[in-house]
């Protein structure tokens, strides 16, 4: 993220990188830091200052937002998902397969479909590195 408020200029929205992808949201965040940025220039206005100190109004408005608090929670899980490439390779195939398991009528019972749909992961994906994905994705949004 690069330095939010300086000497004369603030960066809001995509500029300033304000973007979530686990969540997929990055318009929200970038009006809200938009209205706060606005806020402290109103502030910085009124003070006749545009310096970085006079314009640290605006970090601290992130600061007190969700905005920030989201960013910071969800921080690690870019590197997430750049570590863990079976997200992007093998799973996504298991689950197409899975689903399509799970909705074709074909008089199969379901405890069989679910063997399969388990045999069809575990071969794209080993149990404990399975296990080392979930637990990683837990620890990349605690």
């Amino acid at each position: 993220m690069p330095q939010l408020c300086g000497n004369g200029f603030l960066i809001a929205g995509d500029s300033a990188m304000l973007f979530n992808a686990l969540h997929r949201e990055g318009s929200n965040l970038a009006m809200t830091s938009g209205r706060l940025a606005a806020e402290a220039i109103l502030e910085a206005m009124g003070k006749n200052d545009f310096s970085s100190r006079g314009l640290q109004g605006y970090a601290r408005r992130l600061e007190e937002s969700y905005v920030l608090r989201d960013l910071k929670k969800y921080r690690k899980f870019p590197s997430f998902l750049e570590t863990h490439k079976e997200l992007f390779a093998g799973l996504p195939g298991a689950a197409s397969m899975a689903a399509r398991e799970m909705l074709t009528v074909n008089g199969v019972p379901k405890k069989a479909r679910q063997r399969a749909i388990w045999k069809a992961i575990r071969a794209e994906v080993p149990p404990l590195r399975l296990l080392r994905l979930v637990w990683d994705a837990w620890r990349s949004v605690r």
